[in-house]
């Protein structure tokens, strides 16, 4: 069913892409530097005992996320299909069942919140760890309801709201964990605060849903098992490729540990912590076309999705590529002034890493016209794949080479899958020729190369391992980088893809929702 005229708008305008794109660079930002000054506070103030509980709590309630079962991208991807179908009532029966899903986790998480409280009693200082334990706990157990008002927003690209109610709830935890601390409330504390900083955005986020979907009945839960199988369906496919993830993503601090020791493991993570806010980082600029993507595939519009793909690559080559720049660029200099001389062992695997990483995300797009075209059972397999023979070469190479071994073994199943073999699944699934794709991806790079050369000028010629040079130098380099690949690469060479040619080729007579 089409919506009326007053409530349609295209969702899909560029103008909306460039600020969502915006919005979820400008969080990820604000949650680093948060992060980056705020944990040396939190540490000092409770001290490495209560901080330890935090982190085993914090270790306990991680494993939450893996109960979403892909239902998040499940209910993300169909409501897109609705919207681009201007369907509301399709809309709405995802909606209701996808609230209905999350809300039975969310009672199970709070009910297994509560038993592993009471299952601390074995540990030292058994009270305050159950308590921290049941906080946090409970706090994310109501957050997965929520899961389907942000999804919702953002299936219709409402990216800037979600990510300003984001930052919003890492303002008032930041605020409130000085506040805390700094009144020695300790460890519990904190647990509240956190807890209590999530409230106003959980509640605004179901205002939201309700003023851009007033068709939407954002408190009706209502379990419909067609819908339900349809959503699991497509979720079992990316919980495997998720868990894929989680062992490309987290086993190398497994077997550095094992084969090299805890000592490695620090320096080893702290090329990891770099290369996954790299990582968020790009996918925080290029996933605002997921929604596009599966608004294009509502419609049957292929050639839309393959000019999708195309435009999304190239920019994620050209953003990528300037973050591999910036890590090999400044990664040393930034380690030694950050964590001192003794981890700057740490800055070869940081490289190896970055690249592994760019392959990475500089084909995200094609990632996510995976989940769009409901291909994702491929995406799944392709992932499944690159995690095995990683954990395989890196513990091959663990003990021969150390951690440059483990970093190798990350790369070259990166290097394999994704570009050599993920070209030619996208083309059987989405009919994007492999020649086609490299003759447009190819003069990317080389346009991204040549844009690079600047910048590597300004860091010859001004970067030193001290703040205000690595922070002058990024800024410049940041600067020219954005205007020259601007001008060479997007608009002399085919700014159409990110502007009219983007957006869905609609059949006569079907008009956009909002």
């Amino acid at each position: 069913m089409n919506l009326p005229a007053s409530q349609t708008s295209r969702p899909w305008s560029l103008a909306r892409l460039v600020r969502g794109s915006t919005s979820r660079v400008a969080q990820l930002c604000l949650a680093t530097l948060i992060g980056f000054f705020l944990t040396p506070f939190i540490v000092r103030s409770l001290g490495t005992e209560q901080y330890g509980i935090w982190a085993l709590a914090y270790a306990f309630i991680g494993y939450y996320s893996l109960l979403d079962l892909g239902m998040s991208a499940a209910v993300f991807t169909h409501i897109s299909y609705a919207l681009g179908q201007d369907d509301r009532e399709e809309a709405q029966r995802i909606y209701s069942t996808g609230l209905a899903i999350f809300g039975s986790v969310g009672l199970a998480l709070a009910l297994a919140s509560v038993l592993l409280a009471l299952g601390a009693g074995e540990f030292y200082h058994s009270r305050l760890i159950a308590g921290v334990i049941l906080v946090v706990g409970l706090s994310t157990a109501t957050t997965f309801p929520l899961r389907v008002h942000f999804g919702a927003l953002n299936a219709g690209s409402h990216f800037d709201i979600t990510s300003g109610l984001l930052m919003l709830t890492l303002v008032l935890r930041a605020a409130g964990t000085v506040i805390v601390l700094r009144l020695h409330h300790g460890v519990l504390g904190l647990a509240l605060v956190c807890a209590l900083a999530m409230m106003p955005t959980n509640i605004l986020i179901v205002a939201a849903v309700k003023w851009r979907y007033p068709f939407l009945h954002v408190l009706r839960a209502s379990f419909r098992r067609t819908t339900g199988k349809k959503l699991m369906k497509f979720g079992f496919p990316v919980i495997f490729g998720q868990l894929a993830d989680r062992v490309r993503m987290q086993t190398d601090s497994v077997t550095v540990s094992f084969f090299i020791g805890l000592v490695a493991l620090a320096h080893y993570n702290i090329a990891t912590t770099l290369v996954l806010y790299y990582a968020d980082g790009v996918q925080a600029i290029i996933g605002v076309l997921a929604p596009v993507l599966s608004m294009q595939q509502s419609v049957r519009d292929e050639a839309g999705v393959r000019r999708s793909i195309l435009a999304g690559t190239r920019v994620g080559i050209a953003v990528s590529g300037f973050v591999l720049f910036a890590i090999i660029a400044w990664g040393h200099a930034f380690i030694q002034r950050w964590m001192g001389p003794a981890f700057t062992d740490a800055y070869p695997v940081l490289v190896i890493l970055g690249c592994a990483v760019f392959v990475d995300a500089s084909q995200g797009t094609a990632v996510n016209a995976f989940y769009a075209t409901m291909n994702q059972k491929y995406y799944a397999i392709l992932n499944g794949a690159e995690a095995a023979a990683n954990l395989a070469l890196s513990l091959v190479l663990a003990r021969p080479l150390g951690m440059i071994g483990i970093a190798i073994g990350t790369l070259i199943p990166a290097l394999v899958v994704r570009i050599f073999v993920q070209p030619f699944v996208v083309e059987r699934c989405m009919g994007l020729a492999v020649r086609e794709y490299w003759r447009v991806t190819l003069p990317t790079l080389a346009r991204t190369a040549l844009c690079l050369l600047l910048p590597l000028g300004i860091t010859r010629l001004w970067l030193r391992p001290v703040w205000p040079s690595i922070f002058l130098v990024g800024a410049a380099s940041t600067i020219v980088f954005a205007l020259s690949i601007w001008g060479l690469e997007f608009r002399w060479f085919g700014a159409d893809h990110l502007a009219g040619r983007l957006l869905p080729q609609r059949s006569p007579g079907v008009s956009a929702a909002d």
